[in-house]
């Protein structure tokens, strides 16, 4: 009888991202707990693929996410570390491309949307370095710092909502 391997699980992705960078959002600074069908709304997917991915990302041995069914999820030390760096990534595609490549500001969002997942470290030093390394993006929202902390402006007179 052949043994089946049971399939790896990549936790790598960009649907991992966009879960963690819902939860940074939506829990804030306070790092409050976020309920599943908070995520659902956010994420326009249904609450039983939020709770599918919660229990996936909270069973991994360094997990991203604190799940507690019913309580709802918070994000781990390494989550918020892996979210910051996706809105990083995000606020900085989005200041470059309006800045260096004249994209309408209504266009930065969907265009950053796509890319964020896909830029290596060194591209987006690379485009802080261009970009002088700004602290906020063309919608006045705070780009985290490479060590993941938050400008001084950061809820004083951005505009994040985080």
């Amino acid at each position: 009888m052949k043994k089946t391997k049971r399939a790896h699980w990549d936790r790598n992705t960009e649907s991992v991202d966009d879960y963690l960078k819902a939860i940074h959002t939506i829990g804030g600074d306070e790092r409050r707990r976020v309920g599943g069908s908070e995520l659902a709304a956010r994420l326009d997917v249904s609450p039983a693929s939020v709770t599918n991915m919660l229990q996936k990302l909270a069973s991994e041995p360094k997990s991203f996410v604190d799940y507690k069914r019913g309580e709802g999820v918070k994000l781990s030390s390494a989550g918020r570390r892996r979210a910051l760096e996706v809105v990083r990534h995000h606020r900085l595609v989005e200041t470059f491309l309006f800045q260096v490549l004249d994209y309408p500001i209504d266009e930065l969002h969907d265009e950053a949307e796509r890319l964020e997942h896909f830029i290596s470290e060194s591209f987006e030093e690379r485009i802080a370095a261009k970009l002088g390394h700004p602290t906020s993006d063309p919608h006045g929202h705070c780009i985290p710092a490479l060590d993941g902390t938050m400008p001084p402006a950061h809820g004083v007179s951005c505009r994040c909502g985080l």
